[in-house]
């Protein structure tokens, strides 16, 4: 995936966690890295090579699933989870920003 490569946000064990942490289908992972890296449902259709309506489709069930209502909160909730995680693991750099 060339658009979400070229912006890492997190590293491949974190996504890996994040997505099974989540219970991700690859390709729902897939647009959701393109939505972290600032992708159009358009841009998102081109690089997945699917429809925009099918690009909606997917975040019309994102948004349902974890009780969202738009993108902006499909973000900070991925990120949220994540930093959840970190902090009840004891990641260091969760516990550097505490001290």
């Amino acid at each position: 995936m060339s658009l979400a490569l070229s912006t890492e946000i997190f590293s491949e064990s974190e996504w890996l966690q994040l997505t099974n942490d989540l219970s991700l289908s690859p390709r729902k992972a897939d647009i959701i890295k393109c939505i972290l890296c600032g992708c159009s449902d358009k841009q998102i259709a081109l690089e997945l090579q699917i429809s925009v309506a099918t690009v909606r489709t997917h975040l019309s069930r994102l948004f349902s699933r974890f009780d969202l209502q738009d993108r902006s909160e499909l973000i900070l909730y991925v990120f949220n989870h994540f930093r959840d995680n970190c902090k009840e693991n004891g990641c260091p750099h969760c516990q550097r920003q505490h001290n």
